[in-house]
């Protein structure tokens, strides 16, 4: 369970936070505060997972609040609420999670709950060794102290071998050359990769980690006891919704919290993208079962919110620029539906030179 504190010294704009929290959130604690100081009183008591901080409040404002709480609770998040653009840059100087305009709306607000559910995603018990695939590569180990430090690799070509392995995780040495150094004459390569191999497991003993990779023979092997892994965890919840005979939310919203971004964004690794292609169809297809049980439920502004985003990734897809328009003129949002079905008339024109189906445009009238 999250514990969110929402403080603001004007009560009507603080309630109708906490109302749309209160509605997106379901496994929420939400308390609320109109003086700062009363807010930092409970979070000397209380554990406290996230602030949403009016910035603009008299004698001590939320960038002074939030240097507070950040004293009592090192590893809260913070989410700037205001209503000048001015203070934009400032908070993202130290660090906040995210920066909302006011009025706040449940659309915006859907979004920045999207990036506290990647942040507090559910680790595998034991793990001590964290690598993140999706939106460029990041690996993480638990510090002496008891935190969580970056795990650094010596080079480029060194994080290329160990995505291979973590992708792969059992691979022959014949396939790790011709992937990653088919260029080089076979005993060059050899060495290369036997020292790469080499600096990789330096690292990961210098952090006391557990995770071992192993050589028999021609083959290696990445053991991933102790390892958590997003792309491992996005398999596992994708594999537990295709066995599902019933559409569980609260899998598909866990799945699609994983993807935050292309698999190794960044990086040009040639035999990724079968897995980035792979892994960008099942995303696609989670928001679209999100979007499909959020209509049947009858929460429009939540199916509005999952067909935006398939349309950013692949704006050439007609069936669900419809469901978008279908889903704000039932809103009675008539001016976006009506520029939505512009820029599909300018999509399939410039794209396949043909004009949408007549009866798209009679939903607008």
């Amino acid at each position: 369970m999250l514990r969110i504190i929402v403080v603001d010294d004007e009560e009507l704009p603080m309630m109708r936070l906490k109302r749309l929290l209160t509605e997106i959130s379901e496994h929420s604690e939400i308390a609320t505060f109109l003086d700062p100081l009363d807010a930092y009183d409970y979070a000397r008591s209380h554990r406290v997972d996230i602030a949403f901080l009016d910035i603009s409040m008299p004698d001590v404002n939320g960038m002074k609040l939030a240097g507070l709480l950040v004293d009592i609770h090192p590893n809260i998040e913070f989410i700037f609420v205001t209503g000048f653009d001015e203070y934009a840059v400032r908070a993202f100087e130290i660090n906040a999670l995210d920066y909302i305009m006011k009025p706040v709306t449940i659309e915006r607000l859907t979004v920045t709950m999207e990036k506290i559910r990647r942040v507090h995603r559910p680790v595998v018990a034991g793990a001590d060794l964290e690598v993140h695939l999706f939106g460029g590569m990041r690996i993480h180990y638990q510090g002496a102290g008891g935190g969580r430090e970056l795990l650094k690799l010596r080079s480029p070509k060194t994080e290329e071998l160990f995505a291979f392995l973590i992708c792969k995780r059992t691979v022959s040495r014949e396939e790790i050359i011709d992937m990653l150094w088919s260029g080089l004459l076979p005993d060059k390569a050899w060495k290369n990769l036997n020292s790469t191999l080499y600096y990789i497991r330096k690292a990961i003993d210098a952090s006391n980690c557990s995770c071992e990779i192993t050589t028999m023979g021609d083959e290696i092997r990445l053991h991933t006891d102790g390892l958590y892994c997003d792309l491992y965890e996005f398999e596992r919840l994708w594999k537990e919704i295709r066995h599902t005979s019933e559409r569980n939310a609260d899998l598909l919203e866990r799945a699609a919290a994983l993807y935050t971004g292309p698999l190794l964004q960044g990086k040009s690794c040639e035999w990724a993208i079968p897995y980035i292609r792979h892994s960008e169809k099942q995303y696609m297809e989670l928001l679209e079962l999100l979007a499909q049980h959020y209509r049947e439920c009858h929460q429009p502004i939540r199916a509005l919110h999952y067909y935006s985003e398939i349309v950013k990734l692949d704006g050439t897809r007609e069936d669900i620029h419809v469901e978008l328009i279908r889903v704000l003129v039932e809103l009675g949002r008539k001016h976006e539906a009506t520029r939505q079905y512009q820029q599909l008339e300018e999509m399939l024109l410039r794209e396949l030179d043909v004009r949408p189906d007549p009866k798209i445009k009679e939903m607008l009238l």
